[in-house]
């Protein structure tokens, strides 16, 4: 399974991806930034990976040189990463049911920025990450798998982050390759080997 992964920051997702690839059945064939800073492009380049930094000042004309890109990729997956650009509705319909987004926060809570120190503030013992399926909503969209951490009392928002950062690169890599394996499907319903889930999958 081919997947384009789109970043805007040091790609530590885009890392975990690259390792996991070979045993997950799936392969990292493209990297598209809108910054030139990104650290992920230097990890794309440092594995041999075709990458594009696309400059996002003018969205539709950021979105329609990535257009360019995916039609000539053609990918089966494409994953945003850390991607801090909110895509439109016309873009998303032209990748109906192949575009994923990985979020931190367990959605439908704390769409947008700052979840740890959100989740804190209410009070929240439980806190998480979720790959969802992008629509034209900001962090909207159906909900494909999640992972949980405990927040304690003496909690950050930096060390939540840290706390969770592993289990996110585990959520993501493990959500793609089921996604690669057509174990984990939503077409109809979100279902896993075909049984449907009531809910998002959990991966620990």
């Amino acid at each position: 399974m081919k997947v384009v992964v789109f970043i805007s920051g040091r790609g530590s997702n885009l890392a975990a991806l690259l390792n996991a690839q070979q045993s997950g059945g799936f392969e990292v064939v493209h990297v598209i930034s809108n910054k030139a800073s990104a650290y992920g492009l230097e990890i794309a380049q440092e594995n041999g990976v075709n990458n594009s930094h696309i400059v996002w000042t003018d969205k539709q004309q950021g979105e329609q040189y990535a257009i360019e890109v995916l039609n000539q990729v053609k990918p089966d997956l494409i994953v945003l990463a850390g991607f801090m650009k909110v895509l439109s509705a016309q873009f998303v319909a032209q990748f109906e049911n192949k575009i994923i987004n990985i979020h931190p926060s367990l959605l439908p809570l704390y769409p947008g920025l700052n979840t740890h120190q959100r989740a804190i503030d209410d009070g929240q013992t439980i806190h998480g990450a979720s790959v969802h399926l992008v629509d034209d909503q900001l962090d909207h969209g159906l909900v494909l798998s999640q992972c949980h951490v405990e927040i304690t009392q003496q909690d950050t928002a930096d060390s939540l982050a840290v706390k969770l950062i592993t289990k996110e690169h585990r959520l993501l890599t493990e959500t793609v390759a089921l996604i690669a394996a057509n174990k984990l499907t939503w077409i109809d319903s979100l279902a896993l080997n075909g049984e449907p889930l009531a809910s998002a999958l959990v991966i620990e």
